[in-house]
């Protein structure tokens, strides 16, 4: 059973806010954790799910593959977040593999205790609904943006959302560029050319690792919210 910090990281959790403590310490109870340092792999593309992944710090991303030679990144997830839990829910396969982005604390909650928990905790039960329905609008939105939106348009819609979920106009990258140019299905060069673009268009202002908003109603004419 975790110990210590790793309890009150577990206790922070909007899980176990929205569950509980009784139901969340039985999913505890017989977890593992794991300290994890950038790249490392939690679980494949294929395999068998074995656990559910709570991240407790850090940051995951979701890389597919499909079987071929090129890799694209799903999603990025951050503290808090459960992965890919139809996977565990239906036993079956995973269908991308979890990468840590930066040193990420994780809890492993075996997959068979999850399904029981599942069965007769409601409490979980529409937790886990509220999470998948959150997650089926962030793919419904992804697909959009790449079916309706150009490389440049989907860089500053993701702009927007990143200044909505840190709270400001100052927004952290906490990923390497290379990991949210294919977040974003964009080449690293074309991510470059249209953060310069829109840089050069005093929009924004990047300094390293943080980009700052500068002109709101001009990002979001670059997203395709408003009219030119």
């Amino acid at each position: 059973m975790p110990q210590g910090h790793t309890l009150a990281l577990v206790r922070e959790t909007e899980l176990a806010r929205r569950v509980g403590q009784s139901v969340m310490m039985r999913l505890v109870n017989g977890s593992l954790v794991q300290i994890l340092p950038p790249r490392a792999v939690l679980f494949e593309e294929g395999a068998e799910p074995e656990f559910v992944h709570l991240v407790l710090s850090g940051r995951v991303g979701l890389v597919g593959s499909g079987g071929t030679t090129q890799e694209a990144v799903i999603e990025i997830f951050g503290s808090g977040s459960l992965l890919v839990v139809p996977a565990v829910i239906l036993s079956l396969p995973y269908l991308v593999s979890g990468v840590v982005l930066a040193e990420s604390r994780i809890l492993l909650i075996r997959a068979e205790l999850f399904r029981r928990a599942l069965d007769d905790e409601p409490a979980l039960t529409r937790a886990v609904v509220d999470l998948l329905a959150g997650h089926w609008r962030l793919l419904i939105e992804q697909i959009k943006d790449l079916k309706l939106r150009h490389a440049p348009e989907r860089l500053a819609q993701w702009l927007l959302r990143e200044a909505e979920a840190q709270g400001g106009e100052r927004i952290q990258i906490s990923e390497p560029k290379c990991v949210v140019a294919r977040r974003l299905g964009m080449s690293p060069e074309s991510f470059s050319r249209a953060i310069a673009a829109l840089e050069e268009g005093g929009v924004i202002r990047v300094d390293r690792r943080s980009i700052t908003v500068i002109r709101r109603s001009a990002l979001e004419r670059a997203a395709g919210l408003l009219s030119a």
